[in-house]
């Protein structure tokens, strides 16, 4: 073989393999909304974009909303246990020391209203015919204590076309009830006669419209032209038939709504 033929064959044996450089992906320039969106950041934090007072101001104001957000999750959460509260009690005691607790609340005022209602319905007149003399005289205590409710109460809701005039029918109920009443030791009667008419007539100029009101004046006018005997007899026997109108389709957290419902609307009603 020629030298320089044998030279080229050395040369080509011994020439090391070529290696391929890994290929690199150029870099993909960044879009100019992400630029402006960078610098615009840059400026915002260097106070070129906004003032520092107002960028304080603002921050006050988030953490504002955020406070505010956080305080309401928390009164939804405080209002609902106090439904649920409400609704477990059954006795007026309880109802009335659930009121102690909750001070102007809408709770607490439903429950002063209802405890009234059981204490002259199922709590009140509903056990002057017990056998237990005891358990008479608490029901005896137990109307005084709704009548003195339900005078407040009136004037509580003297904007309210419904609770008002309920107030004022049971203040008349246990006026009424009241009149067969001895006070203890004592010959003078629990209930006034007079002052049931009276009560008769606010029902009757609270609601002059409805049956109820109109109920009340007839009895009223009636009861005006009786002596006290007959007038005791006509309220121990008639004033019980007025009753409050039934309203359907309102909340059960309404406080027009009876809870005692075993004696019609607002916890009494005809013995």
């Amino acid at each position: 073989m020629p030298p320089l033929a044998l030279e080229n064959s050395m040369s080509t044996e011994q020439k090391p393999p070529e290696t391929e450089l890994p290929k690199t992906e150029p870099k993909a320039e960044p879009s100019l909304l992400a630029t402006k969106l960078a610098t615009g950041w840059e400026q915002f934090k260097q106070g070129k974009l906004l003032s520092y007072q107002l960028m304080a101001l603002i921050l006050v104001i988030v953490a504002g909303i955020g406070t505010w957000v956080y305080i309401a999750r928390g009164n939804r959460k405080a209002e609902s246990a106090l439904w649920t509260e409400l609704d477990a009690l059954q006795s007026a005691s309880s109802l009335e020391e659930f009121a102690k607790k909750n001070p102007n609340t809408v709770q607490g005022r439903i429950a002063t209203l209802d405890a009234a209602r059981l204490r002259l319905g199922r709590e009140g007149i509903d056990l002057f015919t017990a056998q237990n003399a005891d358990v008479r005289k608490k029901a005896v205590e137990s109307v005084e204590l709704a009548r003195e409710a339900f005078t407040k109460l009136a004037d509580e809701y003297k904007d309210d076309p419904l609770i008002r005039p309920e107030c004022l029918l049971a203040c008349a109920k246990a006026e009424a009830v009241l009149i067969g009443m001895t006070k203890e030791g004592s010959t003078e009667s629990r209930g006034d006669p007079k002052k049931a008419i009276e009560w008769l007539d606010k029902v009757a100029a609270a609601a002059p419209d409805t049956d109820w009101g109109k109920d009340s004046k007839k009895l009223a006018d009636t009861l005006r032209n009786q002596n006290t005997q007959d007038q005791v007899r006509t309220l121990q026997t008639s004033v019980y038939i007025i009753t409050a109108p039934r309203i359907p389709g309102l909340d059960p957290k309404d406080p027009r709504m009876p809870r005692d419902k075993d004696h019609g609307f607002g916890g009494f009603g005809p013995p």
